[in-house]
Order: structure tokens, then C-alpha cells, then sequence
């Protein structure tokens, strides 16, 4: 996962060729680290998504644009467009099938 800023999301979201997956977190928050390993291995088999880091307290105006007040926190953009949120910590399962149904257009690229 790339780590994204408040400085480098208009770039990020605006040159994307890929839809996005953003999930929103904190260093102190364990729910957050648990996700971690988990969006690791789907990042490795979900080549057709790119996806995104966003510390809450380091990317703000980001956390605020998309009314983020729970961690961990994943967002699906396609296109420019918010297709879904997620809050609360998820398995591996759980979190493709998120995927899968956020972005549906995207399934089997």
C-alpha cells in the first residue's frame, strides 16, 4: 500500500488509470495494524486495484472530505467516483467480497 497525503490525493485520485482502495487509519490503532497484512495479501491478488494508505492525523482534510470518523476505515473510488465505504476492522474474506461488490465493474480484470 502507497502512502497517501492531503498533498498528493487530488494527483492521486485525478491520474488514476485504476480504481482505488483508501483505507484510513492511525499508528495507534490495532484494528488498523491487524488490517495491514491482510490488505497486503489482497493488494498481491488484486492487480487491477490500486491501493492507498491515509493517516487520519496526517491527512486531514482527505479524513474530512470523506466524512471518515471511524478507523479502520476502506473507501473504493472508480473513476473519480466514491463506490463504497467500509468501517470497522474485517477478515480477509469479508474484505474481498467488499471489494468485489464496490467495485463490480472491475471483478475478474
Amino acid at each position: 500500500m502507497k502512502p497517501l497525503t492531503d498533498t498528493t490525493f487530488v494527483e492521486t485520485i485525478e491520474g488514476a488509470t485504476k480504481p482505488i482502495v483508501i483505507k484510513f487509519e492511525a499508528k495507534w490503532c490495532q484494528p488498523c495494524k491487524a488490517m495491514t497484512p491482510l490488505l497486503n495479501d489482497i493488494e498481491k491478488q488484486r492487480a487491477d486495484v490500486d491501493f492507498y494508505t491515509a493517516n487520519v492525523e496526517h491527512c486531514m482534510l482527505v479524513t474530512q472530505r470523506y466524512k471518515v470518523n471511524q478507523i479502520p476505515s476502506l473507501l473504493a473510488i472508480d473513476k473519480g467516483v466514491v463506490t463504497a465505504m467500509r468501517t470497522g476492522a474485517g477478515s480477509k474474506a469479508e474484505i474481498l467480497q467488499w471489494i468485489k461488490t464496490a467495485l463490480p465493474t472491475r471483478e475478474g480484470s
